[in-house]
């Protein structure tokens, strides 16, 4: 390989792994909308199955921002568990009318759910849909939370970014190309 070859594909390694580390760069700043709280709060046993469920978040959402129920585990009244295979009770897109920073979804519950254990998930967008998080939580109505989930999710909340692990192969994408752009001097010297 020719100096002018070995200075070209230097060049090339070089603009590409900074273009790849300055755009992973840039997604992993971008601002994003993280849980505050809830109502009921993660892991929480309650007595009887809220009205509705609200989650709080950091920043001003969009509104093609979007929460669900879903209901994992009833109880009988006499107090006997079924599975459900996680039905949705409830899904709805877009903001709490009730709050003006526009940082709160909400989801109102059909009324008479029975005890059990609920799930809620989220999809979180900032205003302008620049950003986006996932989330979910446990809660148990007229139960605990069973504890493989607490220990498994700690404090029965998950949450993440939209394309996490894309963003940071981005990342050592770039990385791993700056890195050549240093190697290739020495491995074209070895030829």
């Amino acid at each position: 390989m020719g100096p002018l070859s070995t200075r070209l594909i230097r060049g090339l390694l070089l603009l590409g792994g900074s273009l790849l580390l300055l755009y992973g760069v840039w997604s992993l700043i971008v601002p994003r909308a993280r849980f505050v709280s809830s109502s009921p709060s993660p892991g929480a046993t309650i007595e009887r199955p809220p009205s509705a469920v609200t989650v709080g978040f950091s920043r001003p959402l969009d509104p093609r921002s979007t929460i669900e129920v879903l209901s994992t585990i009833s109880l009988s009244p006499s107090g006997e568990q079924s599975f459900t295979d996680g039905a949705t009770l409830a899904t709805t897109s877009g903001l709490d009318a009730g709050d003006a920073r526009r940082r709160t979804l909400r989801v109102e519950l059909p009324p008479e759910l029975p005890g059990g254990l609920y799930v809620v998930r989220w999809t979180a967008m900032t205003e302008g849909g620049r950003a986006r998080r996932f989330g979910t939580y446990y809660f148990g109505v007229g139960m605990p939370v069973p504890e493989h989930i607490m220990r498994d999710v700690p404090g029965a909340l998950q949450e993440q970014d939209h394309r996490a692990r894309e963003r940071r192969s981005v990342v050592l994408g770039g990385v791993i190309l700056l890195g050549l752009v240093a190697l290739l001097p020495r491995l074209a010297q070895r030829r």
